[in-house]
């Protein structure tokens, strides 16, 4: 080592953090929430083990969720919370995941998370690792005793181990707090990530790679976010000649966000509650009156209502 070149600890360090920092740079842009860097916790930052047990967070975090929808019980502001927060750590999985061959360590006690919510907005959130560690299925530029290299299986197996190691503390406490079944919130967990995978894959062109590894990853034997009503299926919208006017591929829920439950509120279109035949009818509808088509079946009685928290892409 020459003079004046850093130990060897300070090159894996330096090489890991490069390595996150390109997948969190993907990430930026193209999605502009959740931030993610690498640092040290600084002022306005919380550790996420903390953060996750600290009653003033939970009661504020639920409160939002009432305040958004009048008459939802603490159990449906679990839920909806639940379904929030797995979005942004969805995507937070998917892009290094897709774009790098990456899975960052977002196990709750690597992470500090700082998150403004102003009224009536989605919040403003940041989430820091403290540490520059993952795994990765990819040859590294330059060794990094952080970031090991595994091969696919265990790329996958890494992915689902992170997510529930992540998200765990928090439905532990939300659980505790208001009752909602671990579960169900798993379940909720499991529809946010595989909803945020195929976004991912749909915007960085990998469509069919992401829904293959996210489902692998989810339904590992064992791991709490299994379930067998989670799947991705296709609606295609043809015309009388057969031909293929439009096709999208949606996911199909393996939970339920209680929406129900609130005054004035209905099944979602994806919601595991609804049959998948009354599901395909109000996709297949909203589809063909975005063509400008008329209709060709008749559609459920009921309010079509999406309670998902991301805009677009979603039933």
């Amino acid at each position: 080592m020459g003079m004046g070149a850093p130990p060897s600890g300070t090159l894996a360090k330096m090489e890991a953090a490069r390595i996150i920092s390109a997948a969190f740079g993907v990430l930026a842009r193209h999605w502009t929430l959740p931030l993610a860097d690498i640092g040290p916790i600084e002022p306005g930052f919380t550790p996420l083990a903390t953060l996750f047990g600290a009653e003033r967070f939970l009661t504020a975090m639920l409160a939002r969720q009432q305040a958004a929808t009048p008459g939802l019980d603490e159990k449906g502001a679990a839920a909806f919370f639940i379904t929030e927060y797995s979005n942004l750590l969805g995507i937070l999985a998917a892009v290094p995941f897709l774009s790098h061959g990456l899975v960052p360590d977002l196990s709750a006690r690597n992470c500090a998370l700082a998150a403004q919510p102003p009224p009536g907005e989605p919040p403003d959130v940041r989430l820091r690792l403290l540490n520059a560690a993952g795994v990765t299925d990819r040859p590294l530029a330059a060794p990094s005793s952080l970031i090991r290299p595994v091969d696919r299986a265990g790329l996958l197996e890494a992915l689902g181990q992170s997510l529930e190691a992540h998200m765990a503390p928090l439905i532990d406490t939300l659980h505790t707090r208001t009752g909602l079944p671990r579960r169900a919130m798993w379940r909720l967990v499991g529809d946010a990530v595989a909803m945020r995978f195929l976004e991912a894959g749909q915007r960085l062109g990998c469509e069919a790679v992401a829904k293959a590894d996210v489902m692998a990853a989810l339904m590992r034997t064992g791991s709490p976010l299994a379930n067998r009503q989670l799947h991705f299926f296709d609606v295609e919208i043809v015309d009388d000649a057969r031909r293929v006017l439009a096709r999208r591929t949606f996911r199909a829920r393996g939970g339920c966000c209680r929406f129900y439950t609130a005054p004035g509120g209905s099944l979602c279109t994806s919601c595991v509650l609804v049959k998948p035949e009354d599901r395909r009818q109000r996709i297949e509808a909203r589809m063909r009156a975005e063509l400008g088509l008329p209709r060709v079946a008749q559609e459920p009685v009921g309010q079509l209502t999406t309670s998902s928290l991301l805009p677009g892409g979603e039933a």
